[in-house]
């Protein structure tokens, strides 16, 4: 049973090492030529396995896409997590967490090349497959809010609700975001002092 157990985990690493290896190299060629110019023959040639490999762990494109898009969600999500666990004072917490998250999904769109010119195309690609992740954001700005009632900043009444607000609020932003429409001709300084305004004077705070 050890033995088995010692394959098993060795298999299992195995699998997820090339199941890696395979996601990451349709990313570079999305990237690279965009979805629709990269055939499946070409990404198993970019990880350098079999074309049975590949369809064994991605039986097509479609599905090959969406495993991209959840890596790079998890990209964001971690550096959130960073920014939520941070021994800092909640209106700061909550201000960095919202610009981290702009700055973060703006990045990754122009950091993958070609498929910068899909995003429109696949947003609602994307934004099905980040129901999850919304719920683990909403989550967090939840708890940064809870701490700043704590530390008798916030004064609000509902930390769900107020959480799920600022959330899909910034969701909302994304797209003039990333394609530079929110205050592009405005310094970051001010879009930021107005952001804080709003945000902090919705949770109840002087500023």
């Amino acid at each position: 049973m050890i033995k088995f157990c010692a394959f098993a985990s060795i298999m299992s690493t195995s699998v997820s090492k090339t199941t890696n290896i395979l996601i990451e190299a349709a990313r570079v060629l999305f990237t690279r030529y965009g979805y629709e110019r990269t055939t499946m023959t070409a990404i198993a040639r970019e990880a350098k396995k079999g074309r049975r490999t590949l369809y064994m762990h991605f039986p097509s494109k479609e599905i090959l896409l969406r495993r991209v898009i959840e890596t790079e969600l998890n990209r964001i999500l971690d550096a959130l997590r960073v920014i939520a666990k941070k021994d800092i004072p909640a209106d700061r917490k909550i201000m960095e967490f919202v610009f981290s998250r702009l700055e973060n999904v703006r990045h990754t769109v122009f950091r993958n090349g070609s498929l910068r010119a899909d995003f429109t195309r696949f947003y609602l690609t994307i934004d099905s497959i980040r129901r999850v992740y919304d719920k683990i954001e909403i989550n967090l700005i939840r708890e940064v809010i809870v701490e700043g009632r704590e530390q008798g900043l916030f004064r609000f009444g509902n930390a769900d609700v107020m959480a799920e607000i600022i959330h899909y609020s910034v969701k909302g932003l994304e797209v003039p975001y990333v394609r530079g429409l929110v205050a592009g001709n405005v310094d970051v300084r001010i879009l930021e002092r107005h952001a804080r305004q709003v945000i902090l004077r919705g949770l109840g705070m002087d500023v």
